[in-house]
């Protein structure tokens, strides 16, 4: 079991030590990086460029017009998707998210702003579920609740490490955070909440099958991972993070999605396929799904900044241009790589969770047949 969660324990551990290590090394005082809640931030970002501005939107432009024409479905025959007829109610824990929304309102009124978007994400998990229950008659909470579990406790963990490296980049804070205690409650819940909602949503976008089959029937093609692009892609991803504090305001993109980079990296440097093998198959639902299940997390959280916060301020260092609920337009396609980093976490907690073949419980016949011979009617044998 252990070694089944070695690389998510490897990611964490880099993720932690490396920046640490980077600003050691740069002479940088962790006492001044290191505060909890981060209510400020101890430089000030570099203003918006016109030039990075046009290349990263450039860049995004390009990154998005090559998905989409990798990624279209191509006619295949004996392919067509099949719309299932089953119609059952909403399962009971429907019930539990509007009793989410109904304490977010609450949360809300009190000022518990990170508690009240940790509650909405709640709702919108169980809703999900619950949705993808009643249309085809299984969700992730039913068919797999200890696993279902397990995902709390590493959204947990991966959530307060995303809290670590912000403190070497500086990119968003918390002004109105006054006291520690309900600030470190509110995020937990939210950091919780995040895995959770993702594979949720995964499995509700997936339960519609035309988009599954408009997101898996793509050109077949042909990928090769040798175990030295894992080395030169884990040197990349641990340049980024040990230069976190040292060149923030130009290496924050590629920092932010160093775990990602670094669990790619480890798969392939062991030999093991990667989050983008199905792409040999043409089947680019494993990475579309999570991506637009990440965008939506995204859009419930910003709007909720906005209508009841703010929660927090975004301080991206020389990208400007046109926004999106408070997020720059190019911050949203970095947002959906996010959720590759998802589904390769919910992988690593899969095999425990295995289902072994089970033997059929003992049930005795009622009534009992008892069977009375006359042993002295029988000869004997010997």
């Amino acid at each position: 079991m252990l070694s089944s969660v070695l690389p998510l324990l490897a990611v964490l551990t880099l993720t932690i030590v490396l920046p640490t290590i980077g600003a050691w090394l740069g002479g940088l005082s962790l006492s001044e990086l290191i505060k909890l809640p981060l209510v400020e931030p101890g430089w000030d970002a570099l203003p918006p460029d016109p030039t990075v501005t046009t290349a990263v939107w450039l860049l995004t432009g390009f990154a998005l017009a090559a998905v989409l024409w990798l990624a279209r479905p191509v006619v295949r025959a004996g392919r067509a998707p099949q719309e299932t007829s089953i119609a059952f109610s909403f399962p009971g824990f429907t019930w539990f998210g509007l009793f989410a929304l109904i304490a977010a309102i609450m949360a809300i009124d009190g000022g518990a702003i990170n508690v009240a978007i940790g509650l909405i994400l709640a709702a919108l998990t169980l809703f999900a579920d619950a949705d993808t229950q009643r249309r085809t008659g299984n969700s992730l909470i039913q068919q797999q609740p200890g696993y279902f579990s397990s995902l709390f406790a590493a959204s947990f963990v991966i959530g307060w490490c995303c809290y670590w490296l912000n403190l070497y980049l500086q990119l968003w804070t918390y002004p109105a955070a006054t006291e520690t205690v309900p600030f470190v409650l509110g995020k937990s819940l939210y950091y919780a909440l995040l895995l959770p909602a993702v594979l949720s949503l995964r499995q509700w976008l997936a339960s519609w099958p035309l988009l599954l089959d408009l997101t898996s029937r793509a050109r077949p093609r042909h990928i090769q991972t040798t175990p030295g692009q894992g080395i030169v892609l884990f040197g990349i991803a641990a340049t980024a993070l040990l230069g976190a504090s040292l060149w923030s305001d130009w290496i924050y993109p590629l920092a932010l999605l160093a775990p990602l980079l670094l669990a790619i990296s480890l798969q392939q440097m062991r030999g093991q396929p990667t989050i983008l093998s199905g792409l040999a198959d043409g089947n680019w639902s494993r990475i579309l799904l999570p991506a637009a299940a990440t965008i939506i997390i995204g859009l419930v959280t910003q709007a909720s900044h906005q209508l009841f916060g703010p929660a927090y301020l975004l301080n991206l260092p020389l990208i400007g241009g046109p926004a999106l609920l408070g997020l720059p337009l190019p911050a949203w396609p970095w947002l959906a790589l996010l959720g590759l980093l998802g589904i390769w976490i919910a992988d690593q907690l899969t095999t425990p969770w295995k289902q072994r073949p089970r033997q059929p419980r003992y049930r005795p016949r009622f009534p009992i047949k008892v069977v009375v011979e006359d042993r002295l009617a029988k000869p004997n044998r010997r």
